[in-house]
């Protein structure tokens, strides 16, 4: 918001105003009752703001409307003054104002320029339900309670649907003056809140009243150097919690503008429920509740669900840290087809953009991997006939804390401090071999297939492998899964598991390999984290195809190859693929020795996996033009392939040195990183130096 008048009053930005109103909330066709000291209707900022129902309630006097910049003009004008361009905005802006003149001049105090009675105040009241008015604002106050005709017509308003926003008080004690402490009288709560004052800064204002017993009907707004009274050529700045209870008010407004559903009640408590936290942690004698924020208040509050089309609902929240398969790159959040409705506790209707529930997976991280020294243990047995049983475990050894975290969200966040350990029994019978492989702490699965990125997102942490020799020829089967984990939460048991086929042809000059297999994923399909428990899980299954090889071109040059193709589909919740989605993966490289600087060096090509083809579709409610229209349904598609493709070239060194270290150096520049067509490129240096003591 750029506007002058915007500008003039900090409290809007204080609040967050512009956030009701980029819902198109204003405030339109709802009514603020404000008791006071009479309304000019002549003031410039407030013209066409107030109803023609205002009245003056004193006996005998029969002014509703008086000529200068009264208490009651100055407080309407924080409501509602006209977003036109001249002096200030009101919080609704759109709002409509019903003065109720109660002030009378005879004070008992000399301090006090206007005073109301009691008997005048259940006038107001009274007049204020007659007119069906739901927002009774009210700032003004005193000492002391005030009297049993007041209490009964205080319990007609809120049995009527009203609320009360009443001022605590510009007196610096603990606790607010009255009206405002019956907030937490049994007989008005959930209907009577009391607003204490502060400034641009957020701190408590030195002449507010403190929460004290009414802390948990208390919430502090905007009051010091408010702007209002404007005539054109001058404003009034002015102080007093007078000024921060019509912030309040006019918030109330716009939530019941914003969600018609709501009733005053509704509305009071979502204010209270959204309040932004200040002083002490939580509710507290000083700024109860906290501090107004209409950015908080117009986000959706306790569960939230979305209705679908077979009748049922999906609680439309997921678990922090969720994330789709790098695959799919952007698919998910540029896509405007899964726009539908979603209610909140409160029964509010939001517009929403399901897509979101589905964030990008997180960036690669070019963290060199640590070298973490371990001990190994092996037990071989020979057997009858030549064969042999083997043995081996391994375990780290301690080492000092590490400079850098072992571990990030793109490889396998949930190690944490859990140590590195793994275990493998190998038997060995002629042309037959027999392996399974247990490991914890990140330890990663011997079993590798060439060109097979598939099966290396099971993460497996367990896995058993046979083999059948033929001379060059070998033929394999394998299985495997593992368990997620992610930090503070529940371990998901066997979220991932794959299984497949592969033929191997290996000779002099290089080898080749052919996997088939498959892979399951409970949390979704090729990488994804979605928990199991979420409605927005998409468990998949992925059939796969991989080739790979490597060939000696001439003494020291060698190529290497590896690709891998993907069908893959996913049923969840209310999201499901129409069609299988094809993915693909490759890597091309030469690796060559030098003599200069280093021992040997390495070019690489590659592309990781990324979707080539596939969309999925939801039947979704579509967002009604008008509030309480009836919910329609349709189906809706997107395509699962992201805009761009990454392709990374990476030149990688190696260098044994004198004393027995090794360096090693990778130089890495990604082209459309996480395959998004308009990423910047992304650049990394990644060294290593290795020596053993």
């Amino acid at each position: 918001m750029s506007s002058t008048e915007y500008l003039r009053n900090y409290g809007l930005a204080n609040m967050k105003a512009e956030v009701g109103w980029q819902t198109g909330a204003t405030g339109n066709g709802v009514t603020v009752a404000v008791v006071d000291s009479g309304v000019s209707n002549s003031q410039a900022d407030l013209v066409g703001r107030i109803s023609t129902a205002s009245t003056d309630v004193v006996p005998g006097r029969n002014t509703p409307y008086v000529a200068n910049d009264s208490h009651g003009t100055l407080v309407s004008g924080v409501i509602a003054s006209n977003f036109n361009g001249l002096g200030s905005v009101g919080v609704a802006y759109e709002s409509t104002i019903l003065s109720i003149r109660t002030d009378i001049s005879d004070c008992k105090d000399e301090d006090d320029d206007v005073c109301f009675s009691s008997s005048d105040l259940v006038r107001a009241l009274d007049f204020a339900v007659a007119n069906g008015v739901k927002i009774i604002n009210m700032s003004l106050g005193g000492d002391g309670r005030l009297g049993s005709a007041f209490e009964a017509a205080l319990l007609r308003a809120v049995d009527s649907g009203a609320v009360i926003v009443a001022s605590s008080g510009n007196d610096g004690e603990a606790n607010p003056g009255w009206p405002a402490q019956y907030a937490v009288d049994p007989r008005f709560s959930g209907s009577v809140i009391a607003v204490g004052s502060h400034g641009e800064t957020n701190v408590m204002s030195s002449f507010s009243n403190r929460a004290g017993a009414t802390a948990a009907a208390y919430i502090s707004a905007p009051g010091e150097d408010v702007i209002t009274g404007c005539d054109g050529t001058r404003c009034w700045r002015i102080n007093g919690t007078s000024f921060s209870a019509p912030h309040v008010s006019g918030a109330l407004a716009l939530l019941m503008d914003a969600f018609p559903n709501l009733s005053a009640r509704q509305a009071l408590a979502i204010l209270l429920d959204t309040a932004r936290d200040a002083g002490d942690a939580g509710t507290d004698i000083v700024y109860g509740r906290g501090l107004l924020d209409l950015a908080n208040a117009f986000r959706p509050v306790g569960t939230s669900s979305t209705p679908m089309a077979d009748g049922g609902s999906i609680v439309a929240e997921t678990e922090p840290g969720s994330f789709v398969g790098p695959a799919f790159g952007d698919a998910f959040s540029r896509q405007t087809a899964l726009g539908t409705v979603l209610f909140d506790g409160y029964d509010r209707m939001f517009a929403v953009q399901l897509g979101g529930a589905y964030p990008t997976a997180p960036s690669r991280s070019y963290q060199a991997a640590p070298f973490e020294p371990s001990r190994t243990a092996t037990t071989r047995l020979a057997l009858p006939n030549g064969g042999r049983l083997n043995l081996t475990a391994s375990e780290p050894v301690e080492t000092p804390e590490p400079i850098a975290a072992r571990y990030d969200l793109t490889d396998a966040p949930w190690l944490g401090d859990e140590p590195r350990q793994e275990a493998m029994l190998d038997l060995e019978m002629g042309r037959l071999s027999f392996a399974t492989w247990q490991g914890r702490g990140g330890a990663r699965s011997p079993f590798d297939a060439a060109g097979d990125g598939f099966a290396a997102l099971a993460q497996a942490d367990h896995a058993a492998r046979g083999a059948l020799r033929f001379g060059s020829l070998t033929l394999a089967a394998e299985s495997g899964g593992g368990d997620r984990r992610m930090p503070l939460r529940r371990v998901e048991a066997e979220a991932s598991s794959y299984s497949r086929a592969t033929l191997a042809w290996r000779g002099a000059e290089g080898g080749l390999s052919v996997s088939i297999g498959g892979l399951d994923e409970r949390l979704g399909p090729l990488g994804a984290f979605l928990p199991g428990g979420s409605d927005f899980a998409l468990p998949s299954r992925t059939r796969f195809y991989a080739v790979g090889g490597d060939w000696t071109l001439r003494p020291g040059l060698a190529l290497i190859g590896e690709a891998g193709v993907g069908s893959t589909r996913s049923e969840g919740r209310f999201l499901s693929m129409d069609q299988a989605a094809i993915s693909s993966n490759w890597r091309l490289g030469l690796l060559t020795g030098c003599s200069a600087l280093c021992d040997r060096i390495s070019f690489t090509l590659s592309q990781p996996l990324r979707i080539e083809s596939g969309a999925f579709s939801a039947w979704l409610a579509d967002v009604p033009v008008e509030y309480f229209d009836p919910l329609t349904y349709s189906r809706r598609s997107f395509s699962a392939t992201p805009s761009g493709r990454q392709i990374d070239f990476i030149l990688g060194g190696e260098r044994s040195l004198w004393d027995g270290s090794n360096l090693t150096i990778q130089a890495v520049a990604s082209r459309q990183p996480r395959h998004v067509a308009d990423a910047a490129p992304e650049f990394a240096l990644i060294g290593g130096w290795r020596r053993r003591f």
